[in-house]
């Protein structure tokens, strides 16, 4: 099997890196903070192995934050335009969560379902399917990582 090499960055371009390994998994996140992040109706986040990870060109700055599940998450972003790039959380120091914008080639991820959906706009809620959709986010994301690996391999 042939692994896709990830490429990305910021919108300055001043942040690239690359991804030498195959998504976990991928999914829209309506949380207030992804709302926010975003400054849209919500964020797409991808997950990739933290090992795979390899910033090629600038310097990541960073910040800390707790996440609406009260889990701490450590921020990247760019300091001179303000993407961000990854989030991590501090129980799950070995996969880092890629913020699906700043991918170059978006196209070929498809999210696996919709979390935290409880703080979705009210025109996204009408929109969601049921069976891939979670008020809050899932205790496992074991479900979604099977959906997405089942959707990439057809």
């Amino acid at each position: 099997m042939t692994v896709v090499v990830h490429t990305g960055g910021c919108q300055c371009r001043h942040i690239r890196y690359q991804i030498s390994t195959d998504p976990i998994v991928a999914y829209c996140c309506h949380c207030t903070d992804c709302q926010q992040q975003s400054s849209s109706a919500f964020g797409i986040s991808v997950w990739f192995a933290q090992p795979s990870f390899k910033l090629t060109n600038g310097r990541l700055s960073f910040w800390k934050t707790k996440a609406d599940s009260g889990n701490e998450k450590s921020c990247a972003y760019c300091k001179l335009c303000g993407t961000r790039i990854y989030h991590a959380f501090t129980d799950q120091q070995d996969i880092l969560s890629v913020k699906g914008g700043s991918l170059d080639n978006r196209s070929g991820i498809n999210p696996a379902g919709h979390i935290w959906t409880r703080s979705a706009l009210s025109w996204m809620r009408d929109s969601l399917v049921e069976s891939t959709s979670y008020d809050t986010e899932p205790e496992d994301f074991e479900v979604l990582i099977r959906l997405f690996r089942y959707s990439h391999n057809q």
